[in-house]
């Protein structure tokens, strides 16, 4: 069930998310691995790379399990990490964002559902 489940959220992630998306997410990922101590992406590795590949940084935070959100008039963003604080992203939260957000934090949450994710050991930033 597992392998059937896989391939079809596989399958899925060229369909749901476009080209430059997935080149962002693929960098992302990778340059974490490679810096940061749980080979993790951090919030601003997700606004830089946003920047980088000019993408949203709400659904590149989404595809690793982040969310953002800007408090008032502050300009700067709030972000919830899933991945190392999963009981802080709670549905009300999630509900708040856009579909495209909605959509890339339901296929990084399947994705980490299936073992795909492997933390060497969660750091707080």
């Amino acid at each position: 069930m597992d392998l059937v489940w896989s391939q079809r959220i596989a399958d899925a992630y060229p369909a749901l998310f476009p080209r430059r998306l997935r080149q962002a997410h693929a960098a992302l990922v990778s340059r974490a691995e490679e810096a940061n101590p749980d080979g993790w992406p951090t919030p601003s590795d997700v606004e830089r790379f946003a920047r980088l590949y000019g993408v949203p940084r709400g659904t590149l935070g989404g595809l690793v399990g982040m969310l953002s959100r800007q408090v008032g008039c502050d300009r700067r963003a709030v972000w919830v990490d899933a991945v190392r604080d999963p009981d802080a992203a709670t549905p009300h939260l999630i509900r708040q964002h856009d579909h495209k957000v909605v959509r890339a934090f339901g296929w990084f949450c399947a994705t980490t559902d299936l073992g795909w994710l492997r933390l060497r050991e969660p750091v707080l930033h």
